[in-house]
């Protein structure tokens, strides 16, 4: 997981997305990603699926398919925290990663605050979800080493790995029209959350943990409850005025260090995959009659 934390324009939003000629952490994530994949395919095949939602108002909505009513968070002991129902693309090129990325860019909530006039007012989460197995041997079809369909893989050992690219909304003190107001309020109520999650975490007598009371750090519970690799970007303004934001910036940034991490590799058996295993091999035996 990575994200971006700080004040509205201090450099959040062009640090995880950039530019055409200056491409951010995003597009510098997803590139390394398939280069990455190209140089194991000859031992592993994948299957790449990416989503992106935002909270606004600590209400979850779907970026790609936004007219969709009812996210909810779930919890599972083999997937972990998840939203659903949430539209997944089938990606297999950087391209269409960024594709879907400036789709879900064009539905998210900006408006104008005291420092940026086209300010992100919710939080994103860019989510890229990539299964890998060894190749199976098992002679069932052509081996595949990079996966274009939504298709469950076909024998056990599925390795799954996540990725999170989180740009938070901007962290200082709500202002201006009661609509400004009102999201200020949500979106200070959801860092300060994460906060008091953080600062929880770095304490060992801490028994009880509030990832639930908020929908940020509902979604990141996974990821910051010490199972996974966790990066944060901590932007902040050069400029006097904005000392004391300045300030919070770099108190959240030292307690972040002192959380720490174990990330673990997981493989699971997915009934599905399981299923779709063995109708494939029906289906091979049916075809040698």
């Amino acid at each position: 997981t990575v994200f971006a934390y700080g004040q509205t324009a201090s450099g959040k939003t062009y640090t995880m997305a950039g530019t055409p000629s200056q491409p951010g952490v995003i597009p510098q994530t997803i590139q390394e990603v398939f280069d990455y994949i190209k140089e194991s395919s000859d031992r592993r095949e994948y299957l790449l699926r990416v989503s992106y939602i935002e909270i606004y108002n600590e209400t979850i909505r779907d970026l790609l398919s936004p007219s969709t009513p009812d996210l909810r968070i779930h919890d599972d002991k083999k997937r972990g925290v998840y939203v659903s129902p949430l539209k997944e693309e089938v990606v297999n090129t950087p391209e269409q990663v960024i594709r879907v990325l400036k789709i879900g860019e064009a539905n998210r909530h900006i408006g104008a605050t005291d420092f940026n006039t086209h300010s992100s007012r919710s939080h994103s989460i860019f989510q890229l979800i990539i299964e890998s197995r060894e190749h199976s041997g098992l002679g069932i079809g052509t081996p595949v080493r990079f996966r274009s369909n939504s298709q469950p893989f076909r024998e056990m050992g599925v390795r799954i790995s996540q990725l999170n690219l989180i740009d938070l909304a901007g962290s200082e003190k709500a202002s201006g029209s009661m609509e400004r107001r009102k999201e200020g309020a949500f979106i200070n109520k959801s860092l300060l959350t994460l906060g008091t999650v953080i600062a929880k975490l770095t304490d060992e007598k801490s028994a009880h943990i509030p990832f639930r009371d908020s929908k940020l750090t509902r979604i990141l519970q996974s990821s910051l409850s010490g199972h996974a690799r966790v990066s944060v970007i901590c932007t902040a303004s050069p400029a006097a005025l904005n000392y004391e934001e300045t300030m919070n910036t770099l108190k959240f940034a030292s307690r972040v260090k002192r959380v720490t991490i174990r990330a673990e590799t997981h493989q699971i058996v997915d009934d599905k995959a399981l299923l779709q295993k063995y109708r494939l091999e029906i289906l091979d035996l049916k075809n040698k009659l």
